[in-house]
């Protein structure tokens, strides 16, 4: 395995970034680590067709910053970092994540990774085969991750919706993955309307078969009328420009970095629209994964029902400020991991 370390101050505000190759199974990527001032850095590895080394960089740095905002405001004693890996076809698979898994277990325990977009459980398992700090998803005790995400969202946009005044509503989901599916089938269990996206359209096809959901295309399922815009997929689907095409009153998903940058966060706030910031909501998958590694926690739903009390006060704080609520819950876990 080769590991490229960059300099600390290249990356300001990271403690770790660098790249990593094994050219017996052809791995490449990139692993970065932010902050782990309250724990080890918790994040998982995803695998993508990067365009460019840049992009692949870009996206493992803000998905890692990312994470240690969600661990610092679930209140986790945990920070955050990221792995991503090239999906390169001549990748012989399990060598690959087997190779991975040794990157982990060198950090000993500084970096426990686990699924995102991508990993099949047999890659986890690969992983296993090196690290123990990994989650395994076999494990009954850890139970099901995307579940516990899609559960952690929808107390999110049950919290959004109570600070609307709004009951029975439509709610329009873009990406219909594992998580996706479960926040239908929640959404759809306790009275809600579904609107449906996804470039799968066999999975547009199950949400309604099974949901009642109406198929929407996915180009336009966020200008779509509804009263909550869910987007599932993947992160930087609102910029200015988006935001000013929306017809929602509520944004609340489970796709990490939603907003391509803070402005757009501004943007919602000054046409009216709540927003509930991603990584408050969709962090149950790794309140479930941290509790399960750091605390031997058997049940965490107590732990992430409380994502419902949090996403009210960060938008109660947004009402009486006028300030964004995506720049109140930077300041709010900033004010924890920065302690």
């Amino acid at each position: 395995m080769t590991i490229k370390i960059q300099p600390a101050g290249v990356f300001p505000g990271f403690e770790r970034v660098a790249a990593f190759q094994h050219e017996g199974s052809g791995l490449r990527g990139i692993l970065a680590i932010h902050n782990t001032r309250l724990g080890p850095a918790l994040g998982g590895v995803r695998l993508k067709n990067y365009a460019t080394d840049a992009e692949a960089l870009d996206d493992v740095m803000k998905l890692s910053r990312g994470m240690t905002y969600k661990c610092a405001l679930a209140e986790l004693p945990a920070g955050g970092g990221k792995a991503v890996i090239f999906d390169d076809p001549g990748m012989i698979r399990a060598e690959a994540f087997r190779a991975f898994g040794e990157l982990v277990e060198s950090l000993g325990g500084h970096y426990c990774t686990g699924p995102d977009v991508g990993i099949h459980e047999e890659d986890l398992r690969n992983v296993a085969k090196a690290t123990r700090w990994v989650t395994d998803e076999s494990d009954p005790r850890l139970g099901d991750i995307s579940l516990h995400t899609a559960i952690g969202v929808w107390h999110g946009i049950r919290a959004c919706l109570d600070h609307a005044g709004i009951g029975k509503a439509s709610v329009a989901i873009q990406g219909l993955g594992n998580v996706g599916m479960r926040l239908a089938e929640i959404l759809r269990r306790e009275g809600h309307m579904v609107l449906a996206a996804d470039v799968d359209p066999g999975r547009v096809a199950q949400a309604v078969a099974r949901f009642g959901a109406r198929a929407v295309p996915a180009e336009q399922i966020a200008a779509e009328a509804c009263d909550v815009f869910a987007p599932c997929a993947l992160g930087g689907v609102l910029n200015r420009a988006a935001v000013h095409a929306l017809r929602c009153r509520i944004v609340c998903g489970a796709a990490n970095n939603v907003l391509e940058s803070p402005e757009a966060g501004d943007e919602l706030r000054g046409r009216g629209i709540a927003y509930a910031p991603d990584y408050l909501v969709n962090a149950g998958g790794v309140i479930r994964g941290g509790e399960y590694f750091l605390l031997n926690s058997d049940d965490s739903m107590p732990s992430i029902a409380r994502i419902y009390s949090r996403t009210r006060q960060v938008l109660r704080e947004s009402d009486e400020s006028g300030v964004s609520a995506a720049r109140i819950a930077d300041r709010m876990a900033e004010s924890r991991f920065q302690a």
